[in-house]
């Protein structure tokens, strides 16, 4: 999936085909290169030679010798303590601070609640602490700091650098400089690139490298929280902004304008609305009295989405009446989206996942039928199998492919 920016030149452009071979890849030699992005083995053996002088890369041993004989072939990798990357992940209740190395594997985290501290001031604050914390520790290591990522909830604009506006933060306010600000508080001699987007665009990135949507230049992730839902969309290979940032909100579509559940965006009726915590607790607490036999039954308010989708799980008839109704509303959505954009890949995140089976089955069968009955519906529909740290897996592989897509080597 491209981001980043385009390579300026030919050479970037050889450098970055190998490097993302390399990048994909255990150990591979200058042949194997050659054949697959069809280049001549001088070039790439040029290219190799300024990775291997700049640390990128190393030499790990021989390889086999052809059929013909020969000598054994010099094999490469990549050297994954090159550099690191800092991702800062903010959800609606936790912070999430890791580094990642080359490879965009996690190498250090902590994960802290967010705690009464949720102003604009007092979380940049954090994460410049963060951030300084980091490069301390990392200052003997010879490694490079390749980029910091913020990935945030809500409206995000990371060509302006700011946090549009997020309704789990609104003392924010709108158009929040986030970058800017950041950058102000590290200082003048911080001069590492700094990104940011929203959470399911990067979640999107992770699942194209790191997930199931590898294959696939047309797919949607689609991430629930027990309040709030959204999308990454991915059409042709390129993730999917808009004129002003709001691709992808696909939680505040409305599925029901007349008897809709209220929206924490004031609106009624909206997907997440629909699908969310509040609404589906207090359908529980109304239908329980048909249930008494229920594990719901004895929770009352103390009901949470992880009740429900346990209770699926393990048989419960009020769970699977719920998540049957959870399934509907997901039909309708995804079909919309569906007509609107038919992708090749829905990969679904977060809460409900949680309901196994069951729920995904419910999902899939519905969406056969949605619209124009006459065409097969082809998409396929699968639960990720990426954790709760995709968001920084996501932010870290888009430093990493910013920072090779404008470095020459």
């Amino acid at each position: 999936m491209k981001a980043g920016g385009k390579p300026k030149n030919l050479k970037q452009n050889n450098s970055r085909a190998v490097f993302e071979l390399l990048r994909h890849g255990e150990k591979i030699a200058v042949a194997e290169i050659a054949e697959k992005i069809r280049l001549s083995k001088t070039t790439i053996k040029k290219v190799f030679d300024s990775l291997l002088a700049d640390g990128l890369i190393s030499m790990c041993g021989k390889g086999e010798s052809t059929d013909e004989g020969g000598k054994k072939p010099e094999l490469y990798r990549l050297n994954p303590q090159f550099g690191y990357v800092i991702a800062i992940h903010v959800t609606p209740d936790e912070v999430r601070m890791a580094t990642t190395d080359l490879r965009a594997e996690i190498t250090w985290r902590e994960i802290a609640p967010v705690g009464v501290e949720r102003s604009f001031d007092g979380l940049v604050e954090r994460f410049a602490t963060t951030i300084e914390a980091v490069m301390r520790d990392k200052s003997t290591s010879g490694e490079k700091l390749l980029g910091v990522v913020l990935v945030l909830t809500g409206l995000v604009d990371p060509e302006r650098g700011v946090a549009i506006h997020s309704f789990f933060y609104p003392g924010w306010g709108r158009d929040a400089p986030v970058i800017d600000r950041l950058r102000t508080r590290l200082g003048a001699d911080f001069d590492a690139p700094i990104f940011v987007d929203n959470t399911n665009r990067y979640q999107a990135v992770a699942e194209s490298e790191k997930g199931l949507a590898g294959d696939y230049r047309n797919f949607i992730i689609v991430d629930a929280l027990p309040e709030g839902l959204g999308a990454g969309i991915v059409v042709n290979g390129r993730l999917l902004h808009g004129r002003q940032s709001i691709a992808g909100e696909i939680g505040h579509m409305t599925l029901d304008p007349h008897e809709g559940f209220p929206c924490i965006c004031g609106s009624k009726g909206c997907f997440e609305a629909m699908v969310s915590e509040r609404r589906i607790t207090a359908l529980a607490r109304e239908l329980a009295v048909s249930y008494p036999n229920s594990v719901l039954s004895a929770k009352n308010d103390a009901i949470t989405l992880h009740d429900v989708c346990a209770g699926v799980i393990s048989g419960d008839a009020l769970c699977q009446r719920l998540i049957d109704d959870v399934a509907r509303w997901y039909v309708i959505g995804l079909g919309n989206i569906i007509m609107a954009n038919d992708p090749e890949l829905i990969v679904l995140q977060g809460i409900y996942t949680q309901a196994g089976p069951y729920f995904l089955e419910k999902v899939r069968d519905g969406l056969r039928n949605v619209g124009l009955p006459q065409v097969k519906k082809t998409v396929e529909v699968a639960y990720s199998r990426l954790g709760d740290d995709r968001g920084v897996i996501g932010g870290a592989l888009h430093v990493i492919t910013a920072y090779l897509a404008n470095h020459a080597y």
